[in-house]
C-alpha cells in the first residue's frame, strides 16, 4: 500500500530569526541528506542547509511546484537552481535539482551557493551520488523511533510508537529522501503523482539482521523528494521499544533508527538484556600495497543489548566460490540504540610466548572498546593466556587460547588479462591441516569492496579461482569468448587463516549471559596491479 501524507509531518525546520543584513554563510560540512543529515545526497533529493544569514526571516513554500526564490533567498547547486520548501536565517530545506549531472558510480562534488538581497556565500561543498539513504524520525534529529506508519490488514495505518506497536508480520512504511533514483523522476518541486519504484530494489536490515527485499521502495505518492519503503517485519524479529532498522539501497544503507515492536501490538515490552564477548589476535602483513609492512592488534567487544545474540560464523571449505559480492557501505553516521551499549571487562592482560600485553577500555558516552596495537611478531603459532580485571558489569575472568603456526604464501599465478579464461591460483606452505583459509579476490571500488571468496583447508596448500566464461569463439562465428570472476576488476589477493568454527575457544566470565569466544586470524594482503 502506498501512503500519501503531509510534508511538514517529516520536515521540521528551526524558527530562529536573524538581525542584521550580512551576506549568507553556509557552515562548515552545512549541507546534508534532510533525514539523516549525512552526506553524500542524491539528485531529486531534500537536503537541509545550514549557516547564517541564509534569509531575512522565517519563510515556507504554500504551493508546489516549490519555487526557487523564498523571500528573496535562492539556492543554486552547480549553477542549476534548487526549489525550496522552507528558508530562515539559520536553515534553508530544498530540493537537489533531478537534473544535475552526475557519474553513475562515482562520487562528484557539487557547488552550492546561497544569494538573499544581503549577498551572496561562498560556495559550499557537498558530495553527490546516485543514492544516499536516510530515514526520518519523529524529533528530526535523525536518529531514534522512526516516522513510520503501521499498516493494518484493512489498509488503514497509524504512526507506529511505543505505545501503538507494530506486530511481527506486519508491514510498516517508512519515509525518508535519497533512496535512490526512480526511472523518469517528477518535475523538481513537484509531488509524485503516482507510485513508481526506484531503479535498484532495496532492502532492509533489521536488528543488525542480514538484508531483506522490501514490498516497496520508491516515490512517496503526492510528497516532493520523500521516499517510501514499505518494511514486511520478519515473523521471527525480537520485540521491543526500539528495534533497530537501518534501509539500504544498492550500495549504501541510512543510519539505523528504530521501530516499536510487540506480538500483541500496543504497548511494547522490552525483552531481557543479554551479552557475549569476542577477543581477537590478529596479524596483517600487507604488500604491493599503499599501506605494506606488519601489523598486530588486539581487539576485544563486550556487546549487551535487548535478547541480544552473537551473530552466526559459518565457514564451508568447498571446491567452489561466491562471487559478485558487494555489502552496502555502512552508514556516514552512527546512532545510538536505546538498550545497547559495549560493556568494560577492566583492563585485559594477554601473555604469549614472547610477551605480556595490557589492553585498558576506552569507554565514550557508556560504551566500551578495547584496541591495541601490538608488537610485530606477537601474534604467531603457540598458547596465549587471556585474563580481565573484571569490573561492576563483567567479573573477573580467566582463559586461554592456542594460535596455530601460521602459512607462508610462496606464490601466486593471475593472468596478465583477467579475462583470458585462465585461473586465479594462491599457493602456500605450514600451517595446521586443521585450520581454515579463506582466499579472496577483492576490487576496491571508491564506496564499498566488491569480492569473490572461497574456503578451503590450510593443508590442501593451495586454492584457485575458475572464471565463468560466456560466449561462442569467434572462429565458431561467435563475437569471442569472455571470461570474469565475479567481480569488476581487481586490486588485491587476501589469505586469511583461522580457526574452524568449532574450535575457537571459549569462556565464561560473570555478567555476561552467553559466553566470551576468542579467536586469531593471520592476514596476508597482497596489492595486484590494475589489469
Amino acid at each position: 500500500m502506498i501512503i500519501r501524507l503531509g510534508l511538514r509531518a517529516f520536515l521540521l525546520a528551526s524558527t530562529c530569526y536573524s538581525a542584521g543584513a550580512q551576506s549568507p554563510v553556509i557552515a562548515a560540512g552545512g549541507v546534508v541528506n534532510a533525514a539523516s543529515y549525512t552526506q553524500p545526497v542524491a539528485p531529486g533529493s531534500l537536503v537541509a542547509i545550514f549557516g547564517t544569514n541564509l534569509a531575512p526571516g522565517v519563510y515556507s513554500a504554500s504551493t508546489t511546484p516549490w519555487p526557487i526564490t523564498l523571500a528573496g533567498t535562492s539556492v543554486s547547486i552547480n549553477g542549476i537552481a534548487a526549489p525550496l520548501s522552507y528558508v530562515s536565517p539559520t536553515q534553508i530545506n530544498a530540493q537537489v535539482p533531478s537534473s544535475l549531472p552526475f557519474s553513475y558510480g562515482a562520487y562528484i562534488t557539487a557547488n552550492v551557493v546561497v544569494t538573499s538581497a544581503a549577498g551572496v556565500s561562498a560556495p559550499a561543498a557537498v558530495s553527490i551520488w546516485e543514492e544516499g539513504p536516510g530515514v526520518f524520525t519523529t524529533d528530526a534529529s535523525g536518529c531514534g523511533q522512526a516516522a513510520a506508519l503501521n499498516i493494518a490488514p484493512d489498509g488503514s495505518f497509524s504512526p507506529n510508537s511505543p505505545s501503538n506497536s507494530a506486530a511481527p508480520g506486519d508491514v510498516i512504511a517508512v519515509f525518508g529522501t535519497g533512496f535512490g533514483l526512480p526511472y523518469a523522476s517528477p518535475s523538481d518541486g513537484t509531488p509524485a503523482s503516482a507510485a513508481q519504484r526506484l531503479q535498484f530494489a532495496g532492502g532492509f536490515a533489521m536488528n543488525g539482521a542480514a538484508l531483506l527485499p522490501l514490498k516497496y521502495f520508491g516515490l512517496a505518492p503526492g510528497l516532493v523528494g520523500l521516499d517510501q519503503a514499505n518494511v514486511p517485519i520478519p515473523a521471527d524479529t525480537r520485540e521491543g521499544c526500539a528495534v533497530p532498522l537501518a534501509v539500504g539501497g544498492a550500495l549504501s544503507f541510512s543510519p539505523a533508527v528504530t521501530v516499536s515492536i510487540r506480538s500483541s501490538r500496543g504497548q511494547c515490552i522490552d525483552p531481557p538484556t543479554q551479552s557475549y564477548g569476542t577477543i581477537t589476535l590478529s596479524r596483517t602483513i600487507a604488500t604491493g600495497t599503499s599501506e605494506d609492512g606488519e601489523t598486530d592488534t588486539l581487539a576485544a567487544s563486550f556487546p549487551s543489548g535487548p535478547q541480544l545474540t552473537r551473530p552466526l560464523e559459518t565457514q564451508t571449505p568447498t571446491a567452489g566460490y561466491v562471487s559478485g559480492v558487494h555489502p552496502p557501505a555502512g552508514p556516514a553516521r552512527s546512532c545510538p540504540v536505546p538498550g545497547y551499549s559495549q560493556l568494560s571487562a577492566g583492563d585485559i592482560v594477554v601473555s604469549g610466548p614472547k610477551a605480556s600485553v595490557t589492553a585498558a577500555p576506552v569507554t565514550v558516552a557508556g560504551s566500551t572498546t578495547y584496541s591495541l596495537s601490538l608488537p610485530q611478531g606477537f601474534v604467531s603459532g603457540g598458547a596465549y593466556s587471556i585474563s580481565a580485571a573484571g569490573s561492576a558489569a563483567i567479573r573477573a575472568f580467566q582463559g586461554s587460547i592456542t594460535l596455530d603456526p601460521p602459512i607462508q604464501i610462496t606464490g601466486r599465478q593471475v593472468p596478465a588479462n583477467i579475462s583470458s579464461g585462465e585461473p586465479i591460483t594462491v599457493q602456500w606452505t605450514g600451517g595446521a591441516p586443521s585450520s581454515v583459509v579463506k582466499v579472496s579476490l577483492v576490487y576496491k571500488s571508491f564506496l564499498t569492496d566488491y569480492t569473490a571468496y572461497g574456503y578451503t583447508s590450510a593443508g590442501s596448500g593451495s586454492y584457485s579461482f575458475q572464471p565463468f566464461c560466456t560466449g561462442n569463439p569467434v572462429s565458431a562465428g561467435g563475437n569471442g569468448v569472455v571470461c570474469a570472476f565475479g567481480l569488476p576488476g581487481l586490486s588485491e589477493l587476501v589469505v586469511e587463516q583461522m580457526p574452524a568454527a568449532d574450535q575457537v575457544s571459549s569462556f565464561q566470565a560473570g555478567g555476561i549471559t552467553s559466553n566470551i569466544q576468542a579467536s586469531w586470524i593471520y592476514r596476508y594482503v597482497i596489492g595486484v596491479a590494475p589489469q
